[in-house]
């Protein structure tokens, strides 16, 4: 069941007010109330205090030089002064004395095979049935400095005009190659 809490202040009754206590009577004498600061900088208790400290100290550092003691620390110091180690390095003496065969047939250049052809590389950037396709294709190739040609060939499927870019002697020049017709949106392939 839903209830009204709009009318709830008026049906209620008046509460009763409480009387106050009796106010205690304040006495003459007051009490001293302490800054908000807490405590304060009290700057003749500082100096002193820094000008002792700092008697002490000097006192504790100079003292054994004036009596004519030293401390125990220094003592052994210097008994241990005297005394010096003698360090000895055989490295040096291992060095001298061994000798040490190293490979070099990594490090070794190759003769060159007389007999073997150069390698080039050469990169397909695309083939077409038509050639006015692959003669436009060369067009924009050539005007992004690259040198394309249209290569002709015949297969069982009918004859096919290639766009070849090249030779390069380096694959690193065919990979740069690539490399621009990626850029254009090309997927071109490296044929050796």
């Amino acid at each position: 069941m839903t209830k009204d809490f709009a009318n709830r202040g008026q049906s209620a009754k008046p509460a009763k007010k409480r009387a106050r206590p009796a106010a205690k009577p304040r006495s003459s004498r007051a009490t001293p109330t302490r800054s908000k600061k807490g405590t304060s900088f009290h700057g003749p208790s500082f100096s002193s205090g820094a000008i002792f400290g700092a008697i002490i100290v000097l006192l504790a550092a100079y003292l054994p030089e004036w009596i004519g003691t030293e401390p125990s620390v220094a003592r052994e110091s210097a008994k241990t002064s005297s005394v010096k180690p003698r360090v000895t390095f055989e490295f040096p003496d291992l060095l001298k004395d061994s000798e040490i065969q190293v490979d070099t047939t990594a490090y070794e250049s190759r003769p060159a095979n007389p007999t073997a052809k150069p390698t080039s590389f050469r990169v397909q950037a695309a083939s077409f049935r038509d050639e006015g396709d692959a003669n436009e294709l060369r067009a924009k190739l050539i005007l992004l400095n690259l040198s394309a040609t249209v290569v002709t060939g015949t297969s069982s499927t009918g004859e096919w005009h290639r766009v070849m870019l090249g030779p390069f002697e380096r694959r690193v020049d065919a990979n740069r190659a690539l490399t621009k017709l990626r850029e254009q949106g090309i997927s071109g392939v490296i044929l050796q």
